[in-house]
């Protein structure tokens, strides 16, 4: 079933909510100040009953008043099909043609207009409103079809006309997909007594269902649904497009309302940058200037802003630029998502526009690149877009994250990215996407690195993989350059060590000359040869000097590091691997006292040789001493 949401539109006391009690039955002042007012103060909702198969349309009723735009601002967001009511009897006013642009800045193409309120005046003041208000639709919409009809809730002529026009409009507009990331941005929340917190608002993407565990944001508060309604009817799933109410556990009515968002997945996060695509209305008052206070209306919140002009300083009526809004309170945003701006004080509406990253970092100037980015994302198609996200990500993304980076579903990013992926543009490491070019500076990182290594150390076997996972920063993709260099024969991995393909480590001539008097001074001290500081002491050079030497003896096969400062002559790791043996053999769970009598070693290399035994699977430590491992 397609689900549209209708939002009204209008001056105050133009008949909105006539209309729409004629249309549905209900009437959608829901605050006795309302009804004694006889103004709409805030949103209301009611359900059209739709002749057409397969098609469901839930109604918001907006204020008209001025004083309440913010409330109207939050009701228009989610908006699928406008219906713009104008009186008979006033035609066009200040609030009509606000609330048109509000439309249409918030990405509104489809609507219905209805001259309300027929009854009160002659066919021919009817035709010179009719005439007035097309000419108000050019100017903000420019040439749309929409039908203008006449109608009065008070006699009911045009009633049926109107809820004709209205579903056929409505089989027109776009349908929004229920296989996405679930949002729902919060219009209302109240307690039910036996029920406890219930939030209602429109479903802009994917699903929510009994049972489901949620988000709430900003605030990141958790919880889990009790149950769903729509149209005041339990369902057990609430789809994209339809007005739902759903009742939460684990959360208080204080700690959610107005503003919030309701979110499943664990990739939406709040931010307090945006960066975005921002164009001032024609007729707004005042242009903008660098570093303008703003308030900023996305989904149902408001938030204070900053605008960040990035190439100029000032934004004049009718123009549009890349922006950066640098928020006072954190929100919930994805890339497509569309905003309205309103100046700090007066409170007028300016203009709005569309995020384009929605996790933007602090910047003041946009590179050539970076605006060329930026501009793919905003008006690229599908694989530009991809790409453009990818690029930004340097520690790649999920298909999770491009779907909020990118403003697609995940379910139609699949065929775009196996397209890119088989054309050699991205590729995939462990469930992130990453651009060949940032695997090919991974690539030439790595080999820069093992070759400064080589370059340095001439002895050594390589440089350590983990040393070169926490230098590069990303394990994952440094694993799989890495499984790409060795495969195409630019590098060996040898156990933990990473080296060139022709490196043969090997001494000069002065420290061959070191190697071997070290070489002379370990062996010589049987089991409690010289530390390092102390060898290194004895040799007259630098521990630094040293440290090379012993390294590249050990992974020769001549000595055996002990300690990172101990390094004992092969040999006579041999000879204390015999003599441990002897007393563990007689005497299982020999004591340690009893092993340094065997070894004939001080307590200052007992402990250590011990240990290195027990590392290499020689013995094994119980409670009492050690015991020889199987197969040792």
């Amino acid at each position: 079933m397609k689900s549209v949401i209708l939002g009204t539109a209008g001056h105050v006391d133009h008949g909105k909510t006539a209309l729409v009690e004629a249309l549905t039955g209900v009437n959608t002042d829901r605050w006795a100040e309302e009804r004694e007012r006889g103004i709409t103060i805030d949103l209301g909702f009611a359900s059209l009953p739709s002749g057409v198969e397969d098609l469901e349309i839930s109604v918001v009723d907006v204020p008209g008043h001025e004083d309440f735009v913010k409330n109207m601002l939050a009701g228009a967001s989610g908006v699928d099909l406008l219906l713009a009511v104008v009186a008979a009897d006033e035609g066009p006013m200040p609030q009509t043609l606000e609330h048109l642009w509000i439309a249409r800045l918030l990405g509104v193409d489809r609507g219905v207009v209805v001259i309300s309120k027929s009854d009160l005046v002659d066919d021919e003041w009817r035709e010179l409103v009719t005439e007035s208000v097309r000419e108000e639709l050019r100017n903000v919409f420019g040439d749309v079809d929409w039908p203008v009809l006449s109608a009065s809730a008070v006699t009911g002529e045009g009633i049926s006309e109107l809820k004709e026009a209205i579903e056929t409009a409505a089989r027109a507009t776009r349908a929004r997909r229920d296989e996405d990331l679930f949002r729902l941005p919060i219009d209302r929340s109240f307690s039910v007594r036996g029920v406890g917190t219930v939030v209602t608002g429109t479903v802009w993407s994917g699903n929510i269902s009994a049972g489901e565990e949620v988000r709430i944001m900003p605030g990141d508060r958790k919880a889990r649904v009790r149950g769903v309604q729509v149209h005041d009817e339990d369902v057990n799933t609430a789809r994209a497009g339809q007005r739902a109410a759903v009742a939460l556990v684990g959360v208080d009515r204080s700690d959610v309302g107005r503003g919030h968002t309701l979110v499943a997945d664990s990739v939406w996060r709040e931010t307090r940058y945006l960066d975005a695509h921002l164009r001032l209305l024609p007729d707004s008052p005042w242009p903008l200037r660098h570093w303008q206070r703003i308030r900023l209306h996305l989904g149902t919140s408001e938030a204070m802003a900053r605008v960040a002009l990035f190439d100029a300083e000032r934004l004049q009526p009718g123009d549009g630029a890349l922006v950066q809004l640098r928020l006072e309170s954190p929100v919930v945003a994805r890339t497509g998502d569309r905003f309205v701006v309103r100046f700090y004080s007066p409170v007028t509406t300016i203009g709005g526009g569309v995020i384009i990253d929605p996790w933007a970092r602090r910047r003041n100037r946009l590179t050539a690149d970076e605006t060329r980015a930026l501009n793919e994302l905003a008006g690229g198609d599908g694989r530009s877009r991809v790409i453009s996200a990818v690029e930004g990500a340097l520690n790649g993304v999920t298909e999770a994250q491009l779907a909020l980076l990118t403003g697609t579903p995940p379910s139609l990013l699949v065929k775009d990215l196996s397209t890119l992926a088989d054309d050699g543009v991205l590729r995939a490491v462990e469930g992130r996407w990453f651009s060949v070019e940032t695997m090919r500076a991974t690539r030439n990182a790595i080999l820069e690195l093992i070759a400064s290594t080589h370059a340095r150390d001439a002895g050594a076997k390589g440089i350590g993989l983990e040393a070169l996972r926490s230098t590069l920063g990303d394990a994952s993709l440094v694993n799989a350059a890495l499984g790409e260099l060795e495969a195409d024969g630019h590098i060996r991995i040898d156990g933990a060590v990473a080296a060139l393909k022709d490196h043969v480590p090997r001494l000069d001539a002065g420290q061959e000359e070191l190697a071997a008097r070290a070489s002379a001074d370990i062996a010589a001290a049987g089991l409690m040869p010289p530390r390092l500081k102390e060898l290194a002491a004895n040799l007259g050079v630098s521990e630094d000097a040293i440290l090379p030497i012993l390294k590249f003896l050990a992974d020769a096969g001549g000595l055996v590091p002990v300690t990172p400062d101990l390094y004992l002559d092969a040999g006579a790791i041999k000879e204390a691997k015999k003599r441990v043996e002897r007393v563990l053999v007689e005497h299982p769970e020999a004591p340690p006292s009893e092993l340094r009598d065997a070894l004939g070693v001080s307590r200052k290399y007992l402990i250590p040789l011990l240990e290195h035994l027990d590392a290499v699977g020689f013995t094994r430590r119980t409670a009492k001493g050690r015991v020889l491992r199987q197969g040792s």
